[in-house]
């Protein structure tokens, strides 16, 4: 199984999958954050959005939140 590890400097977040920066997470002024793959990774389109084109970012509405899919996401 993957070690997933934060590292933690506020405003950003960074998640290391065995000691590698795969993700970044950054608080936004409006709230929320951004999840932004480093690796390559896209994240899947809405389900609200099927057709969209899969991104390197996505937005959520807490750190909390975003930590959970990516590790989410790592592990898959």
């Amino acid at each position: 199984m993957a070690n997933i590890t934060w590292i933690e400097n506020k405003p950003t977040w960074t998640a290391l999958l065995d000691n590698v920066p795969v993700c970044t997470l950054r608080t936004k002024d409006i709230g929320g954050c951004t999840a932004d793959w480093l690796d390559g990774r896209l994240w899947a389109p809405p389900a609200h959005m099927p057709k969209a084109t899969p991104q390197t970012t996505r937005f959520f509405g807490g750190v909390d939140e975003a930590k959970q899919a990516v590790e989410l996401a790592l592990r898959a």
